[in-house]
């Protein structure tokens, strides 16, 4: 663990998950799952953000931003696209063996590697991956190691040694401070990743990656959850027109909305 004082230091891990690019899933008589295996893979959207966090806070503080990338297939090209964005080095676990793994074996896998890199003060996550959506990473990989959690966090400010937080809800803003080692996932609100330039993309290439399997983790994954089958959901909008004046149109669209059963009277 880094050393601190009043110009705080610290290490942080940003774990990335590499999903299927959705924008480019072309499905032909409904064979999802074959078409999400073709599919490009790219870095979910909101572990973006979290690397991004890792870089600002480095570039403000000092320390180091470490990658950590877990699954079944994971691919050099898309690590190294995050390693242009700022981090220092990565850490890869790439084994067929977690074909199909769920929340709980990933995060088991995720903290097995956390333990095996040590250093850390703060892990990063997104808040969900923009293909599963299952929001459990973060709190699951938390409670492997047994660390404090925050989830959907909007800011973050080091200070003597501690985390000041901030996290929007529905209605309010709750600020924490919270010890080091800690655990937050943050989503879109909280930055806008960079877009690496030319020579941070060449700089990328001699940056280090160290590949594992499970074996060199000593552990074995057993996921709880199996898919059975994925589809395509049709749905077909209805194509409704009202007319009239304002008044007359507010009046219709509130009459439909209650009598679909969108909105309560």
């Amino acid at each position: 663990m880094s050393v601190f004082c009043d110009n705080v230091m610290v290490n942080v891990l940003v774990c990335i998950k590499q999903v299927v690019d959705v924008n480019q899933l072309r499905v032909s008589n409904g064979a999802l799952q074959e078409a999400m295996q073709r599919a490009p893979r790219k870095i979910s959207e909101f572990d973006l953000n979290a690397l991004e966090e890792a870089v600002r806070l480095k570039e403000k503080h000092g320390g180091k931003v470490t990658i950590l990338s877990v699954g079944s297939d994971v691919k050099t090209m898309l690590v190294r696209e995050a390693l242009a964005m700022g981090a220092d080095e990565a850490y890869v676990v790439s084994d067929p063996a977690m074909e199909g793994s769920d929340g709980l074996a990933i995060a088991m896998v995720l903290a097995e590697a956390a333990r095996k890199i040590k250093g850390w003060d703060i892990i990063l996550c997104g808040e969900a991956s923009s293909d599963d959506a299952g929001y459990q990473i973060g709190p699951r990989l938390a409670k492997e190691l047994g660390i404090p959690f925050l989830a959907y966090v909007t800011r973050l400010e080091l200070k003597s040694g501690k985390v000041l937080v901030e996290r929007t809800l529905e209605d309010f803003v709750e600020t924490y401070e919270v010890s080091l080692p800690v655990l937050f996932t943050v989503g879109l609100e909280i930055n806008t990743p960079r877009i690496p330039s030319l020579l941070m993309i060449k700089a990328s290439s001699k940056k280090p990656i160290t590949s594992w399997s499970l074996k060199d983790l000593g552990i074995t994954v057993k996921p709880a959850l199996r898919t059975v089958e994925m589809k395509v959901v049709k749905s077909e909008r209805k194509n409704v027109v009202i007319e009239g004046n304002p008044e007359e149109v507010a009046e219709k669209l509130l009459t439909s909305l209650l009598k679909e059963g969108v909105i309560r009277g």
